[in-house]
């Protein structure tokens, strides 16, 4: 077997890269040096979604098992853990569509799951995330912002938007119709659909 120090894997991708390419070809050390190195983190992120240690467990065991079997699809440069968070966010999910006998529960199961993945894998809190928002937000022409803000984020009716602006309840389905389109072009779809899901505002 090959010797390959990983004391400094974390901060070493030389380290891993050489580990990920002896993975690739079988190499048991190697696989095992890596499991040593992701196992806590996926541990974490199994801990923070699933509801009990017993499928926490079962779920971190098959998501190696897999990642062994998968190892000829492992792409060295992107390293391991690309692979090993997508095969654990599948096991996740998979876990809550089948577990779940109320579909609204199931909804809103998997979207906590999902929306947690896309989360870490975005590498950004939802603190930067929201700043980005806010910043797009301030782009939109000052009246449109305004009945935006007033039904997104203080609640009010159309209706009341409207008697606030002296408008149509037409005009503020307009203004707010625009304003989610703009957004959702500034921001991308899926970062659109993150945060306005996480903050409670896609109605």
């Amino acid at each position: 077997m090959h010797n390959i120090r990983t004391d400094h894997l974390k901060n070493d991708e030389n380290d891993e890269f050489k580990l990920v390419s002896l993975l690739i070809k079988g190499d048991k050390t190697a696989f095992s040096k890596l499991y040593e190195h992701y196992s806590p983190t996926l541990l974490h992120k199994l801990n923070r979604l699933l509801p009990d240690e017993e499928h926490v467990l079962e779920i971190h065991q098959i998501a190696f098992v897999r990642l062994w079997d998968m190892r000829a699809k492992i792409i060295p440069e992107k390293g391991v853990w690309s692979l090993l968070h997508t095969i654990a966010r599948n096991l996740t999910i998979d876990y809550f569509r089948q577990s779940a006998t109320d579909e609204a529960v199931r909804k809103a199961l998997l979207t906590q799951a999902t929306l947690y993945y896309e989360l870490d894998e975005a590498n950004d809190t939802l603190e930067q995330l929201s700043d980005e928002l806010s910043k797009a937000i301030e782009k939109l022409p000052p009246k449109r912002r305004e009945i935006f803000l007033l039904c997104k984020f203080q609640g009010k009716s159309y209706e009341e938007a409207a008697k606030i602006h002296e408008v149509s309840v037409g005009t503020v389905k307009d203004h707010m119709a625009k304003a989610m389109r703009f957004l959702k072009q500034e921001l991308g779809t899926k970062l659109f659909m993150l945060l306005m899901t996480l903050l409670g505002l896609l109605n």
